[in-house]
């Protein structure tokens, strides 16, 4: 939610020629902050209450600069409390955005309407729920503001933003007056998942006492746990579990134990779009802190969480591919669509490029399954390998070292991983150390059983791919990598080139069009 901003335009006072422009001066006036001027035409019986273009009055201006001494002048020379711009905003709305108590008083004793409505919905007490004075909401709701009015297209009541913005004394007011604390807005925000967005136990724990439920959904489904995890709120999260949260609730699919397990952010893109927000970094949902991960792992265990959950949401590593032709995508880095991944799939994931064997073994000795795969075939050992990870450092001879991939992926071979397995496009673990260049992993696959010569569905061996393949949109060569691996025994006559196969693709290309 964002703080609406009422935009100045500053006009001069001006003489004028016309009826039409005369009978503006005095909102002019008021608008330009020339209240001595407001004075002079008042005395000169101006009309008190004609607008501007766009519906703004002499009042209305009055009350964003917080004049209370020419708001009165004004209501004394008949100015309607009531009259409204183009969108709806009337004074009083105005006044409940400064947060001027006074103001407020003054304007309903002249006979504003507390419950006025502007065109998207907002009332003056959803926008002094947000803006913070306890007192503002008081006095509205002692004027029969109707506390569980929502915004016109996203629902969102007084008390969801009072949550948000961490007004603990006005969400206990509008509790106190009947504030619906289960209500979902639109895009499934209850305000016991505002407060799990924003880690707020004391406010949690208002409503929980109010009759909000632990495992209360939004309407989307989203459930509070998996939303606190995936804002890196562990404490909150810890806090739920206590009070009786269902460990394996879901967020568009996305358990706690995923979120906690790794970064989630490729399985959410869609449902942050459907927020308005394309992807999570700028979004706040940020995850957990590192250092927090694998504690918060051992705690859901312990609560039950399951180990081999499956996420429901389909996805693929780069968003631009789409899920249509799986992991024989072109230009895909041998995978296709990953729903289906398991807490130690997302971990396996994430220990590719960071260290994440301590989680992998946490979760293997929590009963996790390392034969489970994603929809399309790949396994935790082939992505911890490199498969699914983008790759481009033009002129380096071999990719960089990833000794937090070489731990993983010792860890997962001797907890029984098959390193001869293929997904659907036949890419192996082997091809995914290729696409990366990570020498120690190729070695360490080929020692436990790795078949060199596998072939992807192009007819591509690790040597071809590390020879050079492209990688989505870049062409990527680790010629000591493909050295390394004609040393070791490559047959370096199957398959073609990389460059060889891209100028196939572009004939064949041109023929089709």
């Amino acid at each position: 939610m964002t703080r609406g901003v009422w935009v100045v335009t500053a006009l001069s006072l001006a003489s004028v020629a016309t009826a039409t422009q005369s009978d503006r001066r005095l909102v002019d006036a008021a608008a330009a902050q020339r209240m001595e001027a407001v004075r002079v035409l008042l005395e000169a019986d101006v009309d008190v209450n004609t607008p501007q273009p766009d519906g703004a009055t002499p009042l209305l201006w009055a009350t964003h600069w917080d004049d209370l001494e020419t708001a009165a002048l004004l209501l004394r020379a008949g100015a309607d409390p009531n009259a409204a711009e183009d969108h709806g905003v009337t004074p009083l709305a105005l006044a409940c955005e400064n947060g001027s108590v006074a103001m407020v008083d003054t304007l309903l004793a002249a006979g504003a309407h507390a419950g006025a409505v502007q065109t998207n919905g907002l009332t003056p007490l959803m926008i002094a729920a947000r803006t913070g004075n306890v007192d503002v909401v008081r006095t509205l709701l002692v004027h029969d503001a109707e506390v569980n009015a929502a915004t016109a297209e996203a629902t969102q009541t007084a008390l969801m933003w009072s949550v948000a913005e961490r007004h603990l004394d006005i969400v206990r007011v509008l509790i106190a007056a009947g504030a619906d604390v289960r209500a979902s807005s639109t895009r499934g925000f209850t305000p016991l998942l505002f407060a799990a967005r924003n880690g707020d136990i004391d406010t949690a724990s208002a409503l929980l006492a109010a009759g909000a439920g632990v495992n209360d959904l939004g309407s989307d489904g989203t459930h509070p746990l998996p939303l606190a995890v995936v804002s890196g709120q562990e404490e909150f999260a810890r806090f739920l579990l206590e009070r009786g949260a269902d460990p394996n609730g879901t967020l568009y699919g996305v358990a706690a134990l995923h979120a906690a397990a790794g970064p989630v952010d490729i399985w959410l893109r869609e449902w942050l779009r459907a927020r308005g927000i394309d992807g999570v970094l700028g979004s706040g949902l940020v995850g957990l802190r590192p250092a927090a991960r694998l504690a918060l792992v051992h705690t859901l265990l312990d609560h039950g969480a399951n180990p081999n959950i499956r996420i429901e949401a389909s996805t693929t590593v780069e968003g631009y591919l789409t899920t249509a032709r799986g992991a024989f995508e072109t230009y895909a880095i041998g995978t296709g669509d990953l729903r289906g991944a398991t807490p130690l799939w997302v971990a396996a994931f994430a220990a590719s490029r960071s260290g994440g064997a301590d989680m992998i073994r946490t979760l293997l000795a929590g009963g996790a399954d390392l034969t489970l795969r994603t929809d399309d075939q790949t396994s935790a050992l082939m992505t911890v390998a490199g498969l699914g990870h983008l790759s481009y450092s033009p002129g380096r001879n071999r990719g960089y070292p990833s000794p937090s991939a070489e731990e993983a992926v010792q860890v997962l071979v001797e907890a029984g991983a098959d390193v001869t397995a293929v997904n659907e496009a036949n890419f192996t673990a082997l091809h995914g150390a290729a696409y990366m260049g990570v020498n120690e992993v190729l070695e360490y696959l080929l020692d436990h059983g790795a078949d060199i010569d596998a072939q992807d569905f192009r007819g591509r061996t690790a040597f071809r791919i590390a020879e050079g393949a492209k990688q989505s949109f870049q062409f990527q060569a680790w010629p000591g990598t493909a050295a390394l691996l004609r040393d070791l025994g490559a047959d370096t006559t199957l398959g073609a080139p990389g460059r060889v196969l891209e100028r196939q693709l572009e004939r064949d290309a041109n023929q089709r069009r």
